[in-house]
C-alpha cells in the first residue's frame, strides 16, 4: 500500500478524529525528509476533492453531499450559469449572474444550495470557492484602442470581454479573429490576457469556420515531422508483398460513396455460395503504412479521427495517405484487409475469416446512381450486366441482414440529417433533408456485420481489444421519453426496456409527419456510444459484440484494430503483453472517445453557423414545421428543411403556461395547446450568427394545433 492510499485509510476510518498536517505528521512518524512528500500527496488529494482542509487546518474526509457539490460552470449567453456536479446523476443547479463570484465557463468551483429544486424549476445555488480556472484559450474579435484594446470572446457565454495591454497585443489589427490566453482576473474589473495567436482578418475566406475549428482546439496543421514522412510513403507496392497476400484481384469488387468522396477506406463483393452468400468487406491496410512511433501516428492519435465540416476537412491522415496509395481506387492494386463472411438466408454469419489481402476495385459507384438503380428501377444508370447483377444480390443481402436486426431489436434511428451544400467561399448554397436510399443502407449492413465479426472473434478469444460500446439508457431519461411520448398520444410500457420496446415505436411512427421528431427526442434519450476496453453492451444495435474496423483511414480506433487483427491473422497475438496492452487501451479508449466528442461538438456548432448563414435571408418568411420541444422558456421548431428555431414566450403579445407534466404549452389568451411533434406555421424573426441562434414566432392563423 503506497503512501497515498495510508493517507486515505487514516482519514475515512469511522474512528477518525479530525488532524491538522502537524499532528498527521507526527501519527505517521515522518522525518524531515518525507515531511515535503506527505504535504505534496495532501495538496494532491485536495485537488482531486479527496478530502479537504478546513478553515482550522484540520484534514478532513468529504462526505457525498459535499461531493455533489464540487463541479463545474456551464455559463449560458445571458450571463448566469449552471453548476454541473461531478456525479453525473445530480441535477444541474442554477447560477444567478451575481452568485457567480467571478467565475467563467468551465471553472472548476465549490457552491452552496440557496434554493431547493421546485416543480419544472432547477435548484438555486451560489459559488462559494474556485478550485481551479478553466485554463482554456478563448477566440473572439479583437477591438483596439489607442495604448490597449479588448477581445470580445466569440463565446458570448464567457460573460466578460477581456483587456489586452498594448504589450500583449501581438500587433492585431481592429476587427481580426484572434486566440487570447488569460494571465490575471483582478478582483475588480475585467480578466485581462494576451493574444498568442491571429486566426485573421474578419473578411478572410471561411473566418467564421477556422475560429470555430481553433475554438475546439482541433488540430489542424500537421507536424513538420509528419510532412516530411509524408514524402517517403511508398507509391507502389512490391513484389514481395503482392506474393505474401491473399490475392482477391480477380473478385468482382466496388466502392460505393457520396460523389463528392476523395478517400475510399471500404470495398465489397459477393458471390452465390448455393443458398448462402459470401460476403467480402476490404478495409484499407492502413496500419500497412502507418506504424507505431512514426510521427504520423502521432499526429494521427491526436486528431483521433477526420472531421468534416462541410466545405473543410481536417484529415486524420495525410493526402498522400487518404487520398491515395491507401484509398481503394478503382482499377489499382491496393492492399487490404478483408473479412470474408458466409451468411445464411436467416442472415446469420456461418463462416468468418479474416485475410491480409491485395484487390483491385473494379468500379467506383456512388450513392445517388446505386439508390436510382435499386430503389427507382432505372435501368439505364448502368451498361455493365454484372454491375447490375451483383447490385440486385448485395440489396437481396442487405434486407436479409436488415430483418435479423429487426428480429433481435436492433434500433434503426431514421431522423433528418441536413443535406448542406457549400462554396469554396464559405456561402450556404441550399439546406435540405439528406436522403437515404438502398445503397446507404446497403453498405451500413456489411460494415456492421464486419465490425461484429471482429469484435466476436476478440471477445471469444477473451484477448484485450477495444470495443464500440452503447450503455442502456438512463431511467430518468427513459422517463422523461415516455411522457413525451404519452403527449403525442404513443405508450411504452414496461421499467426495464429493450432494445426491441424502443424498435416498436419507431415502427409505429414510420412515415407520420411526427416521426422526425420521435427519431429525435428517442436519439436523446440514449446514451452516447463510446470506446472501451471492457465488453459491454451496445444498446442501440442490441448486440454484445462491437467495434469499429471499417474505416481505418478516418478513425483511429480501427487503426488499433487492425494492428491486433493483423497479429491474430499472422499467428503474433502471443508475443504481445496482455497487461500492458490492456492498460494502454483503456487510455487509448478515453482519449479516443474524447477526440470523436470534440469532433462532433465542432462539426454541430458548424452545422448551426451554416443554417443561420442560410436562413438570415428568409428573415420575415413563413415556413412550416414540427414542433421538436418544448421548455419553460419556449418551444423549439423543426423546420421541413431541418432548421432548428425557436419561439420565446416572452417575445410574444401572448401568455404561455408550460404544464411540466404533460410536455405541453398552453396559450392562455387563445386557450391553444401545443404539442411535441403538432406541425405549425411560423415566422422567421431573427438570426443571430455569432450565437448560431435563430428566433421564430408562432403565425396563429391556420397553425395546426393539439386542442384539450
Amino acid at each position: 500500500m503506497n503512501l497515498k492510499d495510508v493517507i486515505l485509510n487514516i482519514v475515512y476510518d469511522p474512528s477518525y478524529i479530525a488532524m491538522t498536517k502537524k499532528d498527521l505528521d507526527k501519527y505517521l512518524r515522518v522525518d524531515k525528509y518525507t515531511q515535503k512528500a506527505v504535504r505534496d500527496i495532501l495538496k494532491e488529494l485536495e485537488k482531486e476533492n479527496k478530502i479537504r482542509i478546513s478553515k482550522r487546518n484540520r484534514i478532513m474526509p468529504i462526505t457525498e453531499d459535499e461531493l455533489n457539490l464540487i463541479g463545474n460552470i456551464s455559463m449560458a449567453q445571458g450571463g448566469y450559469g449552471f453548476f454541473v456536479s461531478d456525479n453525473e446523476d445530480y441535477e444541474d443547479v442554477f447560477i444567478k449572474k451575481d452568485q457567480l463570484k467571478g467565475a467563467h465557463n468551465k471553472d472548476r468551483v465549490r457552491i452552496e444550495l440557496i434554493k431547493e429544486r421546485q416543480k419544472g424549476r432547477n435548484a438555486e445555488g451560489k459559488v462559494v470557492e474556485i478550485l481551479e480556472r478553466a485554463k482554456e484559450e478563448i477566440v473572439g474579435t479583437y477591438q483596439k484602442n489607442k495604448g490597449f484594446g479588448f477581445v470580445i470572446p466569440d463565446d458570448r457565454s464567457f460573460g466578460d470581454d477581456i483587456f489586452i495591454g498594448e504589450k500583449n497585443s501581438l500587433r492585431a489589427k481592429n476587427k481580426d479573429k484572434v486566440v487570447v490566453e488569460i494571465i490575471d482576473y483582478p478582483k475588480n474589473g475585467k480578466p485581462e490576457g494576451k493574444i498568442i495567436e491571429i486566426i485573421g482578418g474578419r473578411k478572410d475566406k471561411n473566418i467564421d469556420i477556422l475560429s470555430l475549428i481553433r475554438a475546439h482546439n482541433l488540430p489542424y496543421e500537421f507536424s513538420k515531422e509528419t510532412k516530411k514522412e509524408s514524402l517517403y510513403i511508398e507509391e507502389k507496392i512490391s513484389k514481395n508483398e503482392i506474393e505474401a497476400r491473399t490475392d482477391f484481384r480477380k473478385l468482382f469488387t466496388v466502392t460505393i460513396d457520396g460523389r463528392d468522396s476523395k478517400d475510399f477506406d471500404d470495398a465489397i463483393s459477393i458471390e452465390r455460395n448455393g443458398e448462402n452468400y459470401d460476403l467480402y468487406v476490404h478495409i484499407a491496410d492502413v496500419a500497412h503504412y502507418v506504424k507505431k512511433s512514426t510521427a504520423i501516428d502521432d499526429d494521427a492519435y491526436e486528431r483521433g479521427n477526420s472531421t468534416y465540416l462541410f466545405n473543410i476537412v481536417l484529415p486524420m491522415l495525410p493526402e498522400a495517405l487518404s487520398n491515395g496509395i491507401c484509398s481503394l481506387n478503382p482499377n489499382e492494386d491496393r492492399l487490404a484487409l478483408t473479412c470474408k463472411m458466409t451468411i445464411n438466408d436467416k442472415g446469420k454469419v456461418i463462416a468468418d475469416d479474416f485475410y491480409e489481402s491485395i484487390i483491385n476495385s473494379d468500379y467506383r459507384l456512388v450513392y445517388d446512381d446505386v439508390n436510382a438503380f435499386l430503389d427507382d428501377g432505372d435501368e439505364n444508370i448502368y451498361d455493365d450486366e454484372i454491375i447490375k447483377e451483383k447490385l440486385l444480390d448485395f440489396d437481396k443481402l442487405r434486407e436479409i441482414l436488415r430483418n435479423m436486426r429487426e428480429k433481435r431489436g436492433s434500433i434503426d434511428f431514421n431522423f433528418s440529417e441536413s443535406q448542406i451544400d457549400v462554396a469554396e467561399d464559405g456561402r450556404v448554397l441550399s439546406i435540405s433533408k439528406m436522403q437515404r436510399g438502398s445503397g446507404n443502407k446497403m453498405i451500413e449492413e456489411f460494415m456492421l456485420a464486419a465490425n461484429e465479426c471482429v469484435a466476436s472473434l476478440f471477445a471469444y478469444m477473451d484477448f484485450p481489444f477495444i470495443y464500440r460500446i452503447h450503455e442502456k439508457p438512463k431511467d430518468e431519461k427513459v422517463e422523461t421519453f415516455k411522457k413525451a411520448l404519452a403527449a403525442m398520444g404513443y405508450t411504452i410500457r414496461g421499467n426495464d426496456l429493450h432494445p426491441k420496446d424502443f424498435q416498436k415505436i419507431l415502427e409505429k411512427v414510420c412515415g407520420k409527419d411526427i416521426e422526425s421528431v420521435i427519431n429525435l427526442l428517442m436519439l436523446r434519450t440514449m446514451q452516447k456510444a463510446k470506446y472501451s476496453n471492457h465488453r459491454d453492451i451496445h444498446f442501440g444495435l442490441s448486440t454484445s459484440f462491437y467495434t469499429h474496423f471499417t474505416s481505418p483511414i478516418r478513425r483511429y480506433p480501427d487503426l488499433i484494430v487492425h494492428r491486433l487483427l493483423k497479429k491474430y491473422i499472422n499467428n503474433k497475438l502471443g508475443s504481445i503483453n496482455q497487461t500492458s496492452l490492456e492498460k494502454s487501451l483503456a487510455n487509448n479508449a478515453d482519449h479516443l472517445s474524447m477526440t470523436e466528442r470534440r469532433s462532433e461538438e465542432c462539426e454541430r456548432d458548424v452545422e448551426d453557423l451554416l443554417k443561420c448563414k442560410y436562413m438570415i435571408r428568409y428573415i420575415g418568411d413563413v415556413f412550416h414545421g414540427n414542433i421538436s420541444s418544448i421548455t419553460e422558456f419556449g418551444i423549439f421548431i423543426e423546420l421541413d428543411n431541418t432548421v432548428e428555431g425557436l419561439f420565446m414566450y416572452k417575445f410574444s403579445d401572448d401568455r404561455y403556461e408550460y404544464l411540466e407534466d404533460q410536455m405541453k404549452a398552453y396559450n392562455t389568451d387563445s386557450k391553444s395547446f401545443y404539442s411535441i411533434g403538432d406541425r405549425v406555421k411560423i415566422r422567421v424573426m431573427d438570426v443571430d450568427i455569432y450565437q448560431r441562434n435563430i428566433d421564430f414566432d408562432m403565425e396563429v392563423d391556420d397553425e395546426i394545433i393539439s386542442q384539450q
